[in-house]
């Protein structure tokens, strides 16, 4: 054995570790446009299902809080739809003018059940370093809207992403009695 195997070794093991360790500070998000200027992004450790559904199949239910268009069928099972729109403060799907015909729920898990974060489309899945994650400020967006939000990343475009605070709107769907 010559002298250099042991330390081509050892550089094998800290590329390993390196490697490790920039995996253990990312994480892979889903990302979509919330409206004309912003976009969002939500944990796939969160993510159940991305399914298409057409508003118009969305089931109403009457006295419900605006930002919940009602239920949709997923292979029998019936789905909360959450207007992700409205809950970030944009214009809700109901009040557009143009309504696209079929748009994108994105499923969580609450409990038993799961729930659909309506959008008009998801664009792609990217990583980002969890180290970069910035807290939102109380000067840059309204209180409402903080609630829902963990965090934002800056892209290689400049572009602000918000992250979903996904527990946040679960616990609003879930805790709907005390709002009708």
């Amino acid at each position: 054995m010559s002298q250099t195997e042991p330390f081509a070794e050892l550089v094998k093991s800290e590329q390993i570790h390196q490697i490790a360790v920039w995996e253990a500070d990312t994480a892979r998000f889903l990302r979509f446009p919330l409206g004309e200027e912003t976009t969002g992004l939500l944990s796939l450790d969160r993510l159940v299902e991305v399914i298409k559904v057409r508003p118009n199949e969305i089931l109403p239910i009457p006295e419900l809080p605006e930002y919940l268009l009602g239920i949709a069928n997923r292979r029998g099972e019936a789905v909360w739809i959450v207007d992700l729109f409205y809950l970030m403060g944009a214009t809700p799907l109901s009040q557009r003018e143009l309504v696209p015909e079929v748009c994108m729920a994105i499923l969580v898990q609450a409990q038993e059940q799961a729930i659909g974060l309506l959008v008009e489309q998801v664009s792609s899945i990217e990583v980002h370093n969890l180290s970069h994650l910035q807290p939102f400020s109380v000067q840059t967006l309204p209180s409402k809207l903080l609630s829902f939000l963990e965090g934002y990343f800056v892209d290689s475009g400049g572009n602000t992403l918000a992250l979903l605070n996904v527990d946040t709107i679960i616990e609003k769907v879930e805790n709907l009695d005390r709002e009708i």
